[in-house]
């Protein structure tokens, strides 16, 4: 079975079970247009975390993001390759094994973001032009 989720779930992409909850819930109805508060009424969710999530999918290309009435509007991409795949990922969702095997790469790709996160930053510290020079 080939795997759609390779490249998908992934830091910077689905990270997260929240963004994953979303793509599938767009994935589902591929003519949905909804806000970050029409989400939360969905999901249940903190509605500070649903816009960073649906900021996040928007800038990775997995939706695409339309201002109306003074709010971004979400809808799924309209790119093709994304489209399909996302597609798929929804169907593999629908297996109960491959489900597992979904939340777990989820889970891997969040712990990775938050690892990055942290080194990122101290890595730019240590790139600061007074520890460039080593003296002997």
């Amino acid at each position: 079975m080939e795997r759609y989720e390779q490249g998908l779930i992934s830091p910077g992409q689905i990270d997260s079970l929240l963004k994953l909850r979303l793509v599938l819930l767009f994935a589902e109805y591929p003519w949905l247009r909804m806000s970050a508060t029409s989400a939360q009424q969905r999901l249940r969710e903190s509605p500070w975390a649903i816009a960073e999530a649906l900021d996040e999918l928007a800038h990775a290309g997995l939706l695409s993001k339309t201002d109306c009435c003074c709010q971004p509007m979400y809808r799924l991409t309209a790119m093709p390759d994304y489209r399909l795949r996302l597609e798929r990922l929804a169907r593999s969702f629908d297996d109960p094994q491959r489900r597992d095997e979904l939340y777990d790469l989820v889970r891997i790709a969040s712990e990775e973001r938050r690892y990055r996160e942290i080194v990122t930053p101290r890595a730019g510290m240590l790139a600061a032009p007074e520890f460039d020079t080593f003296v002997i």
